[in-house]
């Protein structure tokens, strides 16, 4: 999980890149991971539940730092 930390933000309270608070986290597990890695339709549920977890945390990963990226683009 070092790998992935800026997915799995333990002060992700008040970070909206994360994929969940650590409260949320503790209450759902992967289902958060799932949830966004599907954008949040049932329906994709299925298709990513056959890829690879590396893969889907690498594109996490890639995701929440552009998403970084962009916003200090914006406010700056």
């Amino acid at each position: 999980m070092e790998n992935f930390a800026i997915i799995f933000d333990r002060q992700a309270e008040g970070n909206e890149d994360a994929v969940a608070t650590e409260n949320m986290a503790n209450k759902w597990g992967w289902f958060g991971v799932m949830h966004r890695l599907c954008n949040e339709k049932i329906v994709n549920l299925e298709r990513i539940t056959k890829l690879s977890l590396l893969e889907c945390l690498t594109w996490l990963s890639y995701e929440t730092d552009l998403s970084s990226q962009n916003k200090v683009k914006r406010n700056g």
